[in-house]
């Protein structure tokens, strides 16, 4: 099982899997984490963390996030070392990229 973590800069990740639960319904092992003004790139590293360790044993791990070179790009690409057989980052999130890793 594939786990999918939705990580943006403020609160876009938990809107667009809002979004993406009305269209596709709900979907295990998927998480949004936020980075928000007053928190830093620890903060949003320790909750991509906490998302990992919250999924049911996934084979894989897709970190999709807002923008490249961004802190949350930043802190995804330092979390995959050692996984970069069976974790990817994507950067670009939008509506259509989810339903797609939704649908894969």
């Amino acid at each position: 099982m594939v786990g999918i973590i939705l990580a943006t800069h403020g609160d876009f990740a938990k809107g667009i899997l809002q979004s993406g639960s009305m269209i596709f319904g709900d979907q295990p092992n998927v998480a949004a984490v936020t980075l928000q003004p007053s928190e830093g790139p620890a903060d949003i590293r320790a909750k991509m963390e906490e998302a990992v360790a919250s999924f049911d044993d996934p084979d894989q791990v897709l970190i999709m996030v807002d923008l490249w070179g961004g802190t949350p790009f930043n802190q995804a690409n330092g979390l995959i070392d050692g996984h970069e057989d069976t974790w990817a980052i994507v950067a670009g999130l939008n509506l259509p990229m989810l339903i797609d890793a939704y649908a894969s």
